[in-house]
């Protein structure tokens, strides 16, 4: 029953106010699951935890499909096209994995025919489109694979071009759909459906059914994983630079002829850094001054060595990280130093060398 009697379009004004009345009220719903949900301890009821997808979100994509007009054409037409190709884009509002508002607009395209009329061969195409709003019934099935159905209603916006003129009518069509959707990506989603509308046209116009298939795709706005988690992530896995110990050097004085030890408080420095790192070493340089045999001196500067090792093997520090050198009154501290200051030469020079730790052994 179409052309002769073919299809129309409805009123454009209605439908545009219909769906930007929807839509508005999806973004309003949309805008209520801020990110500040994601960084409260108590999480919303569709939230589990930081690292869970929301279920609640917005909505928006395009479909592209094929329609057939079950009643595209009356019984005396010569020539019948009752598929077209149908477009339409969609808005709606997921409030849980079950259940979800949506509005499209969808046109179904046109259905073409040619009938004999005075002698002569007219050709009639009609097409129709409009707002659909419908409630969306999901139902997880496997991974990323949902399975839908919807029901709603249909403003239908139709006309009929002929050789001599054009009808025009609008009105309400109830319509039901199935499909399955398969999600890309957090944010993306593809989906399959079939939608009938019932009844669509009138007895100016002609009426018919239809038969809508088509694939699309949509984004849902909000729907993705907080980045702190990635930001955790991110922080643990820093490894520390080395640390590197600067050398120590000074001496440790004795009195006259004398290896008795009496200034320990700078050893601490070296009892601290060979108890904490088993890899220090310790290089102990024992002198004397010039008074005296050179041998004797030499055995002095070995006394005063020996004394500070068995200092610091008495605080835990052990023998493999301690180096002794002696060389009585070689090296003096100073060569132009006076009889007075030959106490300086009087010492055991401590040596701690420089050390490179990695990030194991801090």
């Amino acid at each position: 029953m179409l052309p002769h009697r073919i299809l129309s379009r409805s009123n454009l004004a209605k439908q545009c106010i219909l769906l930007a009345l929807y839509a508005s009220g999806s973004v309003y719903a949309a805008e209520q699951l801020t990110p500040q949900a994601f960084n409260s301890a108590n999480y919303p009821a569709n939230v589990q935890g930081p690292n869970t997808l929301p279920t609640s979100y917005f909505y928006m994509g395009g479909e592209l499909g094929i329609n057939h007009y079950q009643h595209g054409c009356d019984s005396g037409s010569l020539d019948c096209d009752k598929n077209a190709t149908m477009a339409g884009f969609f808005a709606g509002y997921q409030f849980n994995q079950y259940l979800a508002l949506e509005a499209a607009y969808i046109d179904l395209g046109s259905a073409k025919a040619a009938y004999l009329e005075g002698g002569k061969n007219q050709a009639y195409e009609g097409t129709m489109q409009g707002v659909n709003l419908s409630a969306v019934a999901s139902m997880p099935v496997y991974e990323d694979f949902t399975v839908f159905a919807k029901a709603g209603v249909f403003n239908w916006y139709g006309e009929n071009k002929g050789p001599f003129a054009t009808l025009k009518a609008d009105d309400w069509a109830p319509s039901v759909g199935l499909g399955m959707t398969y999600q890309i990506s957090d944010a993306w989603q593809a989906r399959m459906q079939y939608q009938y509308f019932h009844h669509l046209g009138n007895d100016d116009i002609g009426g018919t059914n239809a038969h809508a298939t088509s694939v699309g795709i949509s984004y849902q706005f909000g729907r993705a994983r907080p980045e702190i988690i990635t930001q955790i992530v991110t922080n643990t896995v820093i490894t520390a630079a080395p640390t590197e110990l600067e050398p120590v050097t000074f001496p440790v004085l004795f009195d006259f002829d004398s290896s008795k030890l009496l200034f320990v408080d700078s050893l601490q420095i070296v009892v601290k850094r060979l108890t904490q790192y088993p890899d220090a070493k310790v290089v102990l340089q024992g002198f004397s001054d010039s008074q005296g045999e050179r041998e004797y001196n030499l055995g002095l500067a070995a006394e005063r060595t020996d004394a500070i090792k068995q200092y610091l093997l008495e605080r835990g520090v052990k023998p493999e990280q301690m180096i002794t050198e002696n060389y009585g009154e070689q090296y003096p501290a100073d060569t132009a130093i006076s009889e007075d200051q030959k106490y300086l030469n009087r010492r055991v020079q401590v040596v701690l060398p420089s050390m490179t730790l990695q990030p194991q052994e801090q």
